[in-house]
């Protein structure tokens, strides 16, 4: 018995179909995708091996042979809530989340927040220093991430790091007057009045906490949660309650009316001078970084820091208030 034999022109025509018939359906996709059309469908290409027999080139008897079949299925692609890169679920996100660097503010946010991690990374040199914080996390099955220095400075987007960089949940700010609801008899805020830059908001962040003061007044809580002004801040942000208040001038009449004494920094000599100032139990000190009287009303303190002094313009508004909570303070 004689079997007939197979080229191998014949046996590459015969397994050419598959191939062009994927070619054909890719080219279909693109074309699709060329004309802007939204598809609510991707495809995924699948690989299947078949055994099958083929006559000996030259000798009698069957060879057994492994075909590669390449098919195309189309799967409809996860959209929605449920989708884990749904565009809502970003936006919340990014909406609740922030990222802070820097060693004293991530050390100080999982002694007061722990909870609020949501992810970490830093370096091998750190991760000897915060063994106890990945411990946390992986006993509460959080994600954290060993990186070298080059990655760690792309994640926090600054290379003043400190080694770590945490991905935390923001916390939660409250209303001035919710916050004015409760009776207290001693108490010391501080009013924000047109301050945006990063470094003073920090600094005052850190100055405030170190003092004692117990929360900031702002139009926008937003400036408060910047990864630069946590740096700066070195953990202090923990430390202090966000009071919004998106009109200033109603809110410091709403302290006016729950008696607190407001107390202004004057930027010319016709303030009264700090040292012979008597601060009330509850005192309100509203600070800026330009000169601005526009929340002054003559029922309010005015102070001046200094007689007389040579520069065109005063003090650093950080500067300013270590100065002013220190005579606070030592009241």
């Amino acid at each position: 018995m004689q079997h007939k034999k197979t080229t191998f022109q014949q046996n590459k025509r015969q397994f050419k179909e598959p191939t062009s018939h994927l070619s054909s359906q890719r080219a279909t996709s693109a074309d699709a995708h060329k004309k802007g059309q939204k598809s609510q469908f991707s495809t995924k290409t699948v690989s299947t091996l078949t055994n099958t027999q083929l006559p000996s080139a030259n000798k009698a008897g069957t060879v057994a042979v492994l075909v590669k079949n390449r098919t195309s299925q189309v799967n409809e692609k996860k959209t929605g809530p449920l989708s884990p890169r749904a565009p809502e679920k970003i936006r919340k996100n990014r909406a609740e989340e922030m990222k802070v660097y820097g060693e004293n503010a991530c050390l100080t946010l999982f002694d007061v927040r722990p909870d609020a991690i949501v992810r970490i990374w830093a370096t091998v040199q750190m991760s000897h220093k915060i063994g106890h914080i990945l411990r946390y996390l992986a006993s509460h099955k959080k994600v954290y991430h060993i990186v070298d220095n080059q990655e760690l400075q792309l994640v926090s987007g600054s290379e003043h790091h400190g080694g770590i960089c945490m991905l935390v949940k923001k916390s939660t700010p409250f209303t001035l007057s919710g916050y004015l609801q409760l009776e207290r008899s001693q108490d010391c805020l501080v009013l924000l009045n047109q301050i945006g830059n990063a470094y003073n908001i920090g600094g005052l962040m850190r100055t405030c906490a170190y003092f004692g003061v117990r929360g900031l007044v702002v139009e926008q809580v937003d400036c408060l949660h910047s990864s630069m002004a946590l740096r700066i801040a070195e953990g202090g942000a923990e430390h202090l309650i966000s009071l919004e208040s998106h009109n200033l001038h109603q809110g410091l009449q709403q302290l006016r009316q729950a008696g607190y004494q407001i107390v202004h920094l004057s930027a010319d000599k016709q303030g009264e001078a700090l040292s012979h100032i008597k601060f009330a139990n509850k005192v309100v000190f509203v600070l800026s970084e330009v000169n601005d009287d526009s929340l002054l009303l003559p029922s309010d303190k005015q102070v001046k820091i200094s007689h007389s002094h040579q520069l065109k313009q005063g003090l650093n508004v950080v500067v300013n208030a270590g100065i002013l909570l220190s005579t606070w303070y030592n009241q």
